[in-house]
Formats: C-alpha cells, structure tokens, sequence
C-alpha cells in the first residue's frame, strides 16, 4: 500500500551533506515506520516519558497507566529481577495488534522514536536495520556531516531543504536500489523529502 503524501509526515530522518569538489550537496534519508511493534516494550513505554494528553480529556487512559503503574510497584516490591525481566519482555499495554492505540498522545520518546536512548541501539526492528543500511550505502566512500532531524504536525520546523543536481540524487538512488533495496513506500517518502523547493 503506497503512502498518502498530501498530510503532514511525522518521522525522524537523517540529513546528510556532502562535500566534493564542485562544493556542497545534501540530501535527506527519512525512516519509515513498518509497525512492526519492536520498539513498543514496556520498559521502552516507561522510559519515554509522560503520556502527553490531559487527564480530563483521556480519563480511561490516565486511570489505567495509574493501575498499570500500581501494580508495577507491588511487582518490584516483591522481586527486583522478576520486575525487570517483567518489563523487559511485555509489549506496552497500548499497543493493540501491532498499532499504537494511544498514538495522538504518546509520550515523547514513543514519538520521537529512533531518535531516543533507546531507539538507535535497537537490533531486531527490520525498518531501523534497512535504514541503518541505507545510511551507510549513501554514506559509502563519501565524508558527511549527520544531523539527526525529526518532524511532526506539532514542529514548526519545515522539513530541511536539501541541495543536490539530478546526477547526484539519481546516483542516490541507484545506491538505495542496488546496495539495500527499496520500498515503493520508502521510495515515495524518500522523493517527498528530497522535493526541489521553487
């Protein structure tokens, strides 16, 4: 299924500038998201910080972090190893078949992921492993400078702007093509954010 485009796009990407000796060129690589709902531990949700909708707007939710918390407590109460091995291995209370049912107030961390303390250390999410070997394929060979971007509806930051000619963006995704692989869906987001600016 191809990605709608025509909405704000929520997600970390990497802005990469290059320098050669014609002098500077940039292109962006964002990280798409398959749900695959890795990333979604308990001890992930409870160092991503507060939930970020109001009590009084989210009742339901708010009382049940407040029982999950509660019995949390009493596990750790008991046994140490057991509450860390507990939240280690549990998938977050809130997601429901691979989806984020609290997705509109998810904590921080959640939203921001990979870009987290948690985030980039991640070995077993297919997304964030082809997106690490897409970084490194554009990367090969070639010097850079990396910065680490987010955007969201809630950013007032636009996307960055990238400076490339055709032969540099086309060379780009011939890497992506040949060395990793490219998604139809990875391929439209990847055009979106390296749109030429008028």
């Amino acid at each position: 299924m191809l990605l709608c485009l025509t909405s704000m796009i929520e997600t970390f990407y990497l802005h990469l500038e290059f320098e050669n000796k014609n002098g500077q060129w940039s292109i962006n690589l964002p990280f798409l998201c398959t749900k695959c709902g890795v990333c979604c531990t308990l001890e992930d949700f409870l160092t991503a910080g507060e939930i970020t909708g109001k009590p009084e707007e989210h009742p339901q939710i708010h009382a049940g972090n407040r029982v999950l918390f509660e019995e949390l407590g009493k596990i750790f109460e008991v046994d140490e190893a057991k509450y860390d091995n507990y939240i280690a291995n549990t998938p977050c209370p809130f997601l429901v078949n691979n989806a984020c049912s609290i997705y509109e107030i998810r904590p921080g961390g959640c939203r921001l992921f990979p870009k987290t303390m948690f985030g980039m250390q991640t070995r077993d999410c297919p997304a964030l492993t082809r997106f690490k070997k897409q970084r490194s394929a554009l990367k090969k060979g070639k010097t850079c400078k990396e910065t680490y971007l987010f955007t969201s509806e809630a950013s007032s930051d636009p996307i960055k702007l990238t400076s490339f000619t055709e032969k540099q963006y086309s060379a780009c995704l011939a890497k992506l093509k040949s060395r990793v692989g490219i998604t139809d869906d990875e391929l439209a987001l990847f055009n979106h954010f390296n749109q030429k600016k008028k």
